[in-house]
């Protein structure tokens, strides 16, 4: 290991900046990946370390310089957005100066949710939408590093300690990079994710994309090769799903997430905008979806200025932007659910540990949750 196992977040910093090819990325009974060091190839160089931000006693975080509350005005794009879009535009924007985007892909399956290098806007489909899983980085700093010396303006969307593990393998700031950190609850393995297909009878090599959010809000959609259905349920009613949004089963260093703060690490901070006033002027429909987007640094907000053309936007309070939104303020807190998930996950496997972690209270959710009228009368009160 290059930091306690603890610790490591899995950003893949190690992993692009060893010059002998030494690290690779490995499992461990819960499917999560850490780097493993090939000592038969290593020559004792230290670069993994040196790059390793959780290593690292001090990071660059930086405080919001405002808080926008937006969502993109092209009504298609918008419904095909999973919040507002801010991701749409800045991905949009940067493409038609010719740049180079990164995103993670939303297709193939076989646990390769990963990032991918976009270069033309006739291929931004395949970065739509949220991923809420752990998702590979593999080679692409490594790819960001080359795009960069050769001039290209580069855009890099991921999770605050992706984006963090991008800035410490780079060892410097690039004017033509902007980085871009998505409001994080946690992650957890892919390997979580096609035991859920697995338990549904799903074959995994049958999938070419996967979705978490749409117009009807939370909902785990999986279509097939030839563009059908395969799955298709809410968040309460999907294991996966709903232990992903209690926060049952993420990698364990999500759990002490040094990144989970108000000040953050990258150029702008996107999410959606929970808690947003109805006095906005852009307050329509939440279910719609109304983007967050924090700038902390020049840059940033040079980017967001360039973009309000596309958007109904809105500045708003710092305060606001952060007060319902938890990871803005601090980690998920480890639940009983996780405690039995670790107990049991390795030994028993998924569908019997996910079926030991839901209790009485969450089975009566559900129910309230599939029955209409109780849902609608729920809602209502709160």
């Amino acid at each position: 290991m290059i930091c306690s196992k603890e610790k490591c977040t899995g950003c893949f910093g190690c992993y692009n900046i060893c010059p002998k090819k030494a690290i690779e990325m490995k499992k461990d009974e819960y499917g999560n990946i850490y780097p493993h060091i090939n000592k038969e190839k290593c020559i004792n160089c230290g670069l993994c370390k040196k790059v390793c931000p959780q290593l690292k006693n001090e990071l660059d975080f930086k405080e919001p310089i405002t808080a926008f509350a937006m969502y993109i005005k092209d009504k298609d794009k918008r419904s095909q957005s999973t919040s507002g879009g801010a991701a749409t535009v800045f991905y949009e924007y940067i493409l038609s100066k010719k740049g180079i985007v990164y995103g993670v892909s939303n297709l193939g399956a076989k646990e390769k949710l990963s990032f991918i290098r976009i270069d033309n806007i006739k291929d931004l489909y395949k970065v739509k939408g949220s991923k809420y899983v752990h998702c590979y980085v593999n080679d692409a700093f490594s790819q960001i590093k080359k795009d960069l010396t050769e001039e290209k303006e580069v855009l890099f969307i991921g999770t605050p300690c992706q984006v963090s593990g991008l800035k410490s393998f780079l060892m410097k700031d690039y004017d033509n990079l902007t980085t871009v950190d998505i409001i994080c609850h946690g992650v957890p393995s892919q390997q979580l994710l096609f035991d859920e297909l697995k338990k549904s009878n799903i074959d995994s090599s049958m999938v070419e994309s996967i979705s978490f959010r749409d117009g009807n809000g939370f909902n785990l959609k999986v279509v097939s090769m030839e563009g059908n259905i395969l799955y298709e349920n809410n968040s309460m009613n999907n294991d996966y799903y709903r232990n992903f949004l209690f926060g049952n089963f993420y990698r364990e260093n999500c759990y002490s997430c040094r990144y989970a703060r108000r000040e953050r690490i990258s150029d702008i901070t996107i999410g959606d905008f929970w808690g947003l006033s109805k006095d906005s002027k852009i307050y329509d429909d939440e279910k719609k979806g109304i983007s967050v987007i924090l700038p902390n640094t020049e840059k940033g907000l040079k980017l967001v200025e360039s973009i309000k053309s596309k958007c109904n936007i809105e500045e708003r309070k710092i305060g606001e932007a952060c007060k319902e939104n938890g990871q803005l303020n601090h980690p998920m807190k480890k639940t009983k659910a996780y405690s039995i998930y670790l107990d049991n996950y390795p030994k028993l496997g998924y569908k019997k540990t996910v079926s030991k972690m839901t209790n009485i209270k969450t089975k009566i959710k559900i129910m309230a949750r599939n029955n209409k009228l109780i849902y609608y009368i729920y809602k209502k009160i709160k």
